[in-house]
Formats: structure tokens, C-alpha cells, sequence
């Protein structure tokens, strides 16, 4: 067993064609394998979730080459325009247990030819484990389960959850149980949700760790660009990241400070009629940008040409979460304003590094400071010099989680 160049089986129903959050985290982390040599299959859903266009002839190209996607959607499309019904929900269940079965047939025929030194699997969606459950037992690979946010969704803080103590059912319950005591290790993207799930999953405690998402190599930007207008920028989707307070604290902001450069605040994603709607409301809304969902590599560009980049957490009472977003703004380098929860991933990740400003998400007034302090940087002209996110990468980048995964194939593979 090698752990420079092991054999891995990767679990992946979100993986490709990167078009969603946890789709694109997937496919980072596969290029990083690609580029340090390893050995991969990936078994993964051709008609998963799909938020963004995406383009297979760019960066992700090298990852048809070791995709199986399974295509479970024939029959059931005729159901998309149903409304959420019980129905929809059990129809949805039944495609993903058709896709379970398909992957574990396809898994069974890969380890027939090819020996694998270990496993991998990735959640969300809550079925991706499933698999590896299964095989796991047949074929004894150490398996590393990796979970990127709190499983199962009622278990996550509020406003996404009931938080950790919520009742879920039976059948659901003893599922989490069984991945907790069957796979080998776990991993999470931050301490803080490594110890969230330990509360409600206590046996995973000492098989658990750390490994962040990865920043590519590739797309580094180490020197990035000034701009000629004060750009704050969000992308992706919002969902219940509500902008209100945010946007509230760039109307203090303007009312505050004397603004005598273009300014406007520029919104790339989905959740259009939401912003503009709160926008106008506020009276700002001529300073509003907004723009539809975009490709990843075309946000990678949008990140370029801004000044800031913006992300808005949910008022949670701690910010367990790490959001990949995070990660692509540091390849992009631009200094990162994070509208999260006090105490949180993305304020100990700012307040000790450094690459930006993280600001409690329930005061527009501290939102409104934190803009003021870096438009000043800006009009002096020693933003990136002072808050550039580049000093980041070195966190991030594909040797740290590479080194990270040789220890665990280390431990493992013992």
C-alpha cells in the first residue's frame, strides 16, 4: 500500500459537472489529487443538484476521465413540475436509493480489476455515504467519511435546524449511527463543525480531523490588482443568508462617510428580486449591481476585477461553518469581508491570519465600520497591502491538504 500514490474509490453523487457548492468543493479536491499523481475513481450522479452553468472544456476537464456517472433521472423527470408533495419526496427517495444500488454494482466491478488502499465519500447529499457503508464491508477499504456540513439537515444550528438535540427517525437515526461506528475516520472542513458533530455523534471523537477545502494552485493570484471603483462583491446563492443587515450597514456606511468615487455593491447568484427588493426599500438601490448565477471560472474573473469580496453568513449562534466560497475569494487574493456570527470559523480564521475583516452579522453598525476601515485602505491605495487574502493560500493550498491526507493514509494504512 502506497500512501505517495495510493489507489482511492471516491463516493461522490455531487461531483460532476461542478454546477453546485459542494459539486465544485468535490472537483477542487480531485484536480489536487490529479496534480500530486494519485490513482482515483469516482463514482458520482449525473443529474444531481445543478445551481450554476458550468463548462466541462475548462478547468474541470481532466475529471471526465475518472467519473462514472450514474444517470438515474430516465422516468422521473415527468414528476419535476409536481409540487412539494409527499409524493415528490418519496419519488425523490426512490431515485436515490436506484442511484445507492447502481453505485455499488459499479463499485463491486472497479474492485474486482483494481485494488483499492482506501475509500473516500462525501456528504451532502445524506446518500453518499450509503455506499461506502456497504462496500466498506465487503471489500474491508479503510474508509474516510467526509462531512462538509451538519448531518442530518434537522440537526444543524437555526436558522438551517433545531440544532443538535432535534429528534429525527428511527431508520435515520441508526443510518448516522452506522456510518459513525463503521467508517475508519471522519473529516470535516473546520474544527468548530468537527466538535459540533462529536456532541450528537460522541464515537467519532478520536477518529476525527481536520482538512480544510482546497485552494487550487492554478488560479493563485498572488499579486491581485487594484481597481478604479470601491467594489463589494457577493457571489453565489443566499438562501437563508438574508442581506438585509448587511445592506443596512452600507446604507450607514454612505450616510457616514463621504464618498467621492464610484462605488456599488455587486450581487452574482440567484436570489435577484430578494436584493433589489431590499435595496430600493433602503434607498440605495441605483448602488446595486446584479447579476444571474455565473460558471465558475467566470466568477474566479468577477473576483478579479472587484475590490472586496463579500460573504454573508445566517445569524447562527456560532459559525461552525467553513464555506468553500471562502476559500475560492483567497485564490482571488482581494481582501474578504465576512458578515457571520461573532464567534465563529471565519473570525478565527481573519483575526488570526489576517486577508480581511470579520464583522459581527447582526450590527449593520459594525458592518458599516468594517467598510469605512477598507475604503480608506483603498482611497490611500494599501488595501490588498494590508487586508489582501493571499497571505491565506498558504493554508489552503493543495500541499497543506495533501499533507494532510498522507498522514491520515498513514494512520490507516498501518
Amino acid at each position: 500500500m502506497s500512501t505517495d500514490k495510493p489507489r482511492i474509490l471516491m463516493f461522490a453523487p455531487f461531483c460532476y459537472p461542478p454546477a453546485s457548492a459542494e459539486s465544485i468543493v468535490t472537483a477542487k479536491l480531485l484536480l489536487a489529487f490529479l496534480d500530486a499523481g494519485w490513482e482515483i475513481d469516482v463514482i458520482a450522479q449525473a443529474d444531481s443538484g445543478q445551481f450554476y452553468p458550468y463548462d466541462i472544456k475548462g478547468i474541470w476537464e481532466p475529471i471526465a476521465e475518472i467519473t462514472k456517472n450514474i444517470d438515474v433521472s430516465k422516468g422521473f423527470r415527468i414528476f419535476d413540475k409536481l409540487p412539494n408533495s409527499k409524493l415528490k419526496r418519496t419519488l425523490s427517495r426512490t431515485q436515490s436509493l436506484i442511484w445507492v444500488a447502481k453505485a455499488v454494482y459499479a463499485a463491486r466491478c472497479l474492485s474486482a480489476k483494481k485494488k483499492y488502499d482506501f475509500m473516500l465519500s462525501r456528504v451532502a447529499p445524506q446518500y453518499g455515504h450509503l455506499p461506502a457503508l456497504i462496500i466498506s464491508k465487503e471489500f474491508n477499504i479503510p474508509w474516510i467519511a467526509n462531512w462538509s456540513d451538519p448531518m442530518p439537515p434537522q440537526k444543524a444550528p437555526q436558522p438551517y435546524g433545531r440544532g443538535p438535540t432535534a429528534q429525527i427517525p428511527y431508520l435515520l437515526n441508526k443510518y448516522y449511527m452506522e456510518i459513525s461506528r463503521k467508517a475508519s475516520w471522519h473529516t470535516f472542513p473546520s474544527e468548530r463543525l468537527r466538535r459540533y458533530f462529536c456532541y450528537y455523534m460522541p464515537n467519532i471523537t478520536n477518529n476525527s480531523s481536520v482538512i480544510p477545502h482546497v485552494a487550487l494552485d492554478g488560479v493563485e493570484r498572488k499579486n491581485p490588482s487594484n481597481t478604479e471603483s470601491f467594489i463589494l462583491c457577493h457571489i453565489g446563492g443566499l438562501g437563508l443568508r438574508n442581506p438585509k443587515t448587511f445592506l443596512e450597514g452600507v446604507k450607514l456606511f454612505l450616510q457616514q462617510t463621504k464618498v467621492n468615487s464610484y462605488f456599488y455593491v455587486k450581487f452574482v447568484g440567484l436570489e435577484s428580486d430578494a436584493i433589489r427588493e431590499i435595496a430600493i426599500n433602503l434607498g440605495i438601490g441605483k448602488l446595486i449591481s446584479i447579476e444571474g448565477a455565473k460558471s465558475y471560472e467566470d466568477s474566479l474573473t468577477i473576483a478579479e476585477t472587484s475590490t472586496v469580496m463579500v460573504i454573508i453568513e445566517a445569524p447562527c449562534e456560532e459559525g461552525i461553518f467553513f464555506p468553500s466560497k471562502f476559500v475560492d475569494f483567497v485564490q482571488s487574493g482581494k481582501p474578504i469581508l465576512a458578515v457571520s456570527p461573532k464567534v465563529g470559523m471565519l473570525s478565527d480564521i481573519l483575526s488570526s491570519n489576517g486577508g480581511g475583516i470579520a464583522v459581527d452579522c447582526k450590527s449593520p453598525g459594525k458592518i458599516a465600520e468594517a467598510i469605512n476601515i477598507l475604503y480608506l485602505k483603498w482611497q490611500r491605495g494599501t488595501l490588498n497591502e494590508n487586508f489582501g487574502s493571499n497571505r491565506l493560500f498558504n493554508l489552503f493550498n493543495e500541499q497543506k491538504v495533501l499533507e494532510e491526507y498522507k498522514k491520515l493514509f498513514g494512520i490507516l494504512g498501518s
